[in-house]
């Protein structure tokens, strides 16, 4: 073989690793680099799939052997020694990770990621040299857009927790003028409804309730917006060994969405149906199946935007479960309003867009719920901190799932203290409860007056 044609050959094994790591096959994506790295082990993105899939496996051993080994070979690259430091956080050796971080931004004193992920469990303060340099790069315009919009919602996080509210809200507001007006340039910032929402009505899910039952389907659906307490339920219900939490993989939302939708909801259904096999149940089997938990039966998915086509799923699957997360109106748009999102979610980035955001998507649950088959239930954030272990075992109890009380007060026992949880930052990937997140808003009641007319207005006019 030339040399051209093999690393040709390496350069498809790695897209295959990569493909099967989105699909939650993570021992194969191992498998895979593995093979890529005995060949060429300077294929560098073969050695952070397989760091991380070993984190998504549980092997937060091997992620940091291999992660290690991987920045030996590639001293200059900083993407093998963050990711370093991400195992130490996720294993709770603050010290270690913090190392890490502090020795990037020595070397490289605006590396975001590095200063993002320390404020998770560092205090930094506005004397910090670290604030210091984000305020001389907040106009850095050799940065990209989305950077330098960074440098505003990070000062502000840093004068939130100095308890400097005006200031800290000044800079969240000029963060989020610029997501809107220079990475977004003020195009589709409101939350939209499908098109096909009138359509997906009671009559549409009675007129393709399927004649015979469907094979079972080993998906539980958490639907609700960023920000709501999604990932704490996710946790909870996650420590059953039956459910497998998957995270936001978009399957769903992915699904409908390239769909052909030109014939209206009952010509997208049938394209739906006329799919060769049954995507949504093989995928989520296959999760099952290749994934670390090999006990569980059902898959958790959390997308956020799974909510705003769930109207498809009832005739293809009516026996998945749906749970639907709320949270206090302003405390929920102070949380989106102070997180600087990638690409997605737009609406987040003006007080009185996440305001309706949140109306619609409170209307799109209560639309869902009085239409669709499927087990529902419903859950309040502020609820689930009071009493984690009551609200998990009533979600689980109503859809019929065995609770196993010890894991669940396992979960259910974090309060995090030990991290910097702030309205517009968490830790996914540690999770934790914090009661002082409940009502947080009340500090900002005069910065949020916008919120709750705007949320009520947009109310009236759903009906």
């Amino acid at each position: 073989m030339s040399v051209s044609s093999l690393q040709q050959a390496l350069a498809d094994k790695v897209e295959d690793a990569e493909e099967a790591e989105e699909d939650g096959r993570f021992e194969q994506a191992i498998i895979l680099c593995n093979e890529v790295t005995r060949i060429d082990h300077k294929k560098s993105e073969a050695w952070k799939i397989r760091t991380r899939s070993f984190i998504e496996m549980g092997r937060l051993d091997l992620a940091l052997e291999n992660a290690r080994e991987a920045a030996r070979i590639f001293p200059s690259s900083i993407s093998h020694r963050i990711m370093q430091a991400r195992v130490h956080v996720l294993a709770r050796r603050w010290d270690k990770g913090a190392a890490i971080y502090r020795a990037i931004l020595r070397e490289e004193p605006v590396h975001l990621n590095s200063i993002r992920e320390l404020m998770d469990f560092e205090t930094i303060t506005p004397q910090d040299e670290i604030y210091q340099n984000l305020a001389r790069a907040a106009d850095d315009s050799g940065m990209k857009p989305y950077d330098r919009a960074s440098t505003w919602f990070l000062r502000a996080q840093i004068h939130m927790v100095a308890g400097e509210d005006d200031m800290a809200f000044r800079l969240y507001d000029e963060g989020n003028r610029r997501m809107r007006d220079e990475v977004h340039e003020n195009r589709r910032l409101e939350y939209s409804f499908s098109r096909l929402l009138p359509e997906l009505d009671a009559a549409f899910q009675r007129r393709w309730s399927p004649m015979t039952a469907p094979d079972p389907c080993p998906l539980l659906v958490i639907a609700g917006l960023p920000r709501s307490g999604k990932t704490l339920l996710e946790k909870l219900l996650g420590s059953q060994s039956g459910l497998y939490a998957v995270g936001e993989t978009s399957v769903l939302y992915n699904l409908f969405l390239d769909v052909d939708r030109s014939g209206g909801a009952d010509g997208t259904l049938q394209a739906l149906r006329a799919l060769p096999g049954q995507p949504i149940r093989d995928h989520y089997a296959d999760r099952l199946k290749y994934g670390p938990k090999k006990g569980a039966f059902r898959c958790i998915d959390t997308t956020p935007g799974s909510l705003e086509q769930l109207g498809l799923l009832g005739p293809l699957h009516p026996d998945v479960p749906i749970a639907f997360v709320r949270r206090n109106t302003r405390d929920l748009a102070a949380s989106l309003y102070f997180k600087q999102f990638n690409k997605a979610h737009r609406y987040t980035y003006d007080l009185g867009t996440a305001a309706r955001a949140i109306a619609r998507t409170e209307h799109l649950a209560r639309r869902w719920q009085a239409t669709m088959p499927n087990p529902m239930a419903e859950v309040r954030y502020e609820d689930m901190v009071a009493d984690p272990v009551g609200s998990a075992r009533r979600i689980l109890t109503q859809f019929g799932l065995t609770v196993e009380e010890e894991p669940l007060r396992h979960a259910a026992g974090d309060d995090g203290r030990a991290l910097n949880l702030l309205p517009g930052r968490s830790l996914d990937g540690v999770g934790a409860i914090r009661p002082d997140l409940v009502g947080f808003s009340q500090r900002f009641a005069r910065q949020l007056e916008p919120v709750l007319p705007a949320y009520e207005a947009e109310l009236r006019e759903l009906g």
